[in-house]
């Protein structure tokens, strides 16, 4: 969530919401044409490599990025962000601008297939967040598709369909899937069994 934090310190929303007060600065736009950044579509961010200690930190996964901009002031519309771990595959996160209506939720659909519904989780000064473990049906759909389509819907009430190019996606997983995973967490410690113990059989 950090890393992703880090790649969404933008100005106010182009939702017309007042990134700093949290509150409507005045009547939500029509959304602009979304545009991908400079370079391909779907980018591949890791972190730098960890400097030698004694006690070195754990390595940080590599993730698949998209980061769309509307507007002429080219303000973030949205980051979709996947990673892949050892415990749960393939997982996607996506970050939504200020003003989003928590109740609709969030939408996924490629192309004309069926749509994926996500409740939306949390909230910080950059955004909204949702997330999702993306299975093996919903990625190789990714893989063959044209359109990620991402739906929610705004404080007044208008629905919004940001179209996202799976153009680059294929060859991105695949340079994704090459990246080293990071190391699994510890299993916790099993916990002390509480059953009485039985009396020992009379002679």
């Amino acid at each position: 969530m950090e890393m992703i934090a880090a790649m969404l310190m933008a100005g106010a929303s182009w939702m017309g919401l007042d990134a700093k007060q949290g509150r409507p600065a005045q009547p939500a736009p029509a959304p602009a044409p979304a545009a991908a950044a400079s370079g391909a579509a779907w980018q591949l961010v890791c972190p730098p490599a960890p400097t030698p200690s004694p006690t070195p930190a754990p390595a940080q996964a590599c993730s698949l990025v998209q980061n769309l901009v509307a507007g002429e002031q080219k303000q973030r519309l949205l980051t979709v962000v996947l990673q892949r771990t050892a415990q749960s595959g393939h997982n996607m996160t996506i970050a939504l601008p200020h003003g989003v209506y928590f109740p609709a939720g969030v939408s996924l659909q490629v192309d004309d297939g069926a749509q994926k519904p996500l409740a939306v989780q949390t909230s910080d000064q950059n955004g909204a967040y949702t997330g999702t473990a993306i299975d093996a049906t919903l990625l190789a759909a990714m893989r063959a598709g044209k359109t990620f389509k991402i739906g929610f819907t705004a404080g007044n009430g208008q629905r919004i369909i940001v179209p996202v190019t799976l153009q680059d996606f294929p060859a991105g997983l695949t340079a994704l899937d090459k990246t080293p995973l990071p190391p699994a967490p510890p299993a916790a410690p099993a916990a002390p069994s509480t059953a009485p113990t039985p009396p020992a059989p009379k002679r």
